[in-house]
């Protein structure tokens, strides 16, 4: 799957010159004109990478690096600035702000697509990102788990897996499960970016499996929340005959045929308000209990971990 690069720069003619250049090195690219079109653009369009510029009307590039930083969702999303201006001073201003790299307008093609590649590079390494939705990964879920059992905060994690993917994916074919992946990642981000809290974690297992770290207040509200808007957005990634019959007929590997309904989320959660949790390890086992439970409903549900033992 193509990188995708958002460019953002008031100068027509320099947003084709680096369109044109990126898209022959086999990038993906959307553009915006000012920091208020990017800032549309990077939740419509979600990047892998942004190149901005520092001087634009309406909305700096100082100003939207900034608001990416801000946001739990995009922090870890890369970003390159680019200025025409090349005084040390408007160099640190850009990396204090949190920019991963800088470039001095006009620049060599060549340049631009090695800084692209390394900044790329660096984050997928850093993140251990999943390659689908670039969420962070087992490694950036298991520390963030330690940390929060050390940190002796109360906290709750969130486990969420689809019930009948396997189903969906060999009916429709792998791009078609990509693409629920994707809108089960689009429910999960929104649903946290409303409801949930600014030091949230957000994380990609693998697969169908997702992870949330959040408070314990927001358990409910965001599990329900969840739940309705996945339930909401399903039928439509059915095409529209089994959309009308409710479910999809697969043969199984003695040739009968089956029925399997719509996909449904399993969400189980683990939380260390009744218990003390001394290792991340921990949490899984109960989480994946858990799950052998809710699954069982054959529908879209939830359960929390209440026990004291």
């Amino acid at each position: 799957m193509k990188n995708k690069i958002l460019v953002v720069d008031d100068e027509p003619n320099i947003r084709e010159m680096i369109k044109d250049s990126l898209e022959l090195a086999d990038y993906t690219v959307v553009m915006a004109a000012n920091g208020k079109e990017a800032l549309g653009k990077i939740y419509s369009e979600v990047p892998d990478l942004i190149l901005l510029d520092v001087r634009m009307p309406e909305m700096g590039g100082y100003e939207v690096c900034q608001k990416i930083r801000d946001d739990l969702l995009l922090r870890n999303l890369p970003i390159i600035m680019l200025t025409a201006q090349g005084e040390e001073r408007d160099e640190l201003m850009g990396l204090s702000k949190g920019a991963d790299d800088y470039l001095v307008k006009p620049f060599r093609t060549a340049l631009l697509l090695a800084r692209i590649e390394m900044v790329l590079r660096r984050t997928m390494e850093n993140m251990d990102s999943n390659p689908l939705t670039h969420l962070p990964g087992n490694n950036a879920i298991i520390k963030n788990i330690e940390e929060r059992i050390h940190s002796q905060n109360s906290f709750a994690v969130i486990y969420m897996d689809l019930n009948k993917f396997k189903a969906f994916n060999d009916y429709y074919g792998f791009v078609r499960g990509d693409g629920l992946i994707k809108a089960t990642e689009k429910v999960i981000i929104d649903t946290f970016r409303d409801l949930g809290n600014s030091e949230d974690f957000l994380g990609h297992i693998g697969g169908d499996d997702f992870i949330a770290i959040t408070s314990i207040d927001k358990i409910e509200i965001t599990c329900k929340q969840i739940i309705k808007d996945f339930d909401a957005m399903v039928p439509a990634l059915y095409n529209e005959e089994d959309r009308k019959k409710g479910y999809i007929i697969i043969q199984d590997r003695r040739g009968k045929k089956r029925k399997f309904p719509f996909v449904s989320i399993a969400i189980a959660v683990v939380t260390n308000e009744n218990k003390k949790i001394t290792h991340s390890a921990k949490v899984s086992a109960v989480a994946m209990e858990l799950k052998k439970f809710v699954k069982k409903q054959n529908k879209s549900a939830f359960i929390i971990d209440r026990r004291k033992k």
